[in-house]
């Protein structure tokens, strides 16, 4: 099953909550914000990053380039059940993103703590990067506030989102989105959709990292 077949299911079963939260709504102010036309193409310079991981060790996006293309892969936070199913996605294709020499981190704006209490929830072996206030979405152009419905609604299930993001006014999370940045520190890929049900395919990251590979050779 492909990763927009599960995704698709699950937004089929989670189709209640997802009205109960304002989603349609809310991806609907995103898309009219105009704010995701900033957000870095195809063939720009993506902006670089130094971040902690779930342990506190702090990960350069500069330093991975030096060894090969960069997977970056910005999702909400643990608590969100399509991010974790992209998340599960992309650790089984692991071993094919690495076989082209590519390096994988997810980025949410989670705290550190936080991160490092799911980790075995999570289950994944590629770096989790934790983005306090969204500084790095912000510069991807892809931070946008949840509205209160929203987080009223997470509330109900016991998940405090800006308890997890680590300020008292911290509801900010970025619009779920996935990059392959080559060497040269240009996009050579980017999936990009105001609706977080949606996701960037394993197989298409692949694709581009066989291009880069062939171009190369």
């Amino acid at each position: 099953m492909t990763l927009k077949e599960e995704l698709n299911a699950l937004r089929t079963r989670a189709a209640k909550g997802l009205a109960a939260q304002g989603h349609d709504h809310y991806i609907d102010n995103i898309n009219k914000s105009g704010k995701l036309a900033s957000v870095p193409v195809v063939g720009e310079i993506a902006p670089s990053f130094v971040l902690p991981d779930d342990k506190g060790n702090f990960v350069s996006s500069e330093v991975l380039l030096q060894r090969g293309p960069l997977i970056v892969s910005f999702y909400r936070g643990d608590w969100c059940v399509f991010c974790n199913l992209e998340l599960r996605a992309l650790q089984r294709s692991l071993a094919e993103f690495l076989r082209y020499g590519a390096s994988l981190v997810g980025v949410s704006p989670q705290t550190v703590a936080y991160s490092h209490m799911n980790a075995d929830r999570r289950n994944v072996q590629y770096q989790i990067l934790s983005d306090s206030g969204n500084k790095i979405a912000n510069e991807y152009g892809l931070m946008f506030s949840m509205p209160q419905q929203m987080v009223n609604a997470f509330n109900t299930f016991g998940i405090d989102i800006a308890k997890v993001n680590g300020g008292q006014n911290q509801v900010e999370v970025p619009v779920p989105a996935t990059f392959v940045i080559n060497t040269d520190g240009r996009v050579a890929y980017r999936f990009l959709d105001a609706d977080y049900t949606q996701r960037a395919e394993p197989a298409e990251i692949i694709a581009c990292l066989m291009d880069i590979r062939s171009k190369v050779a």
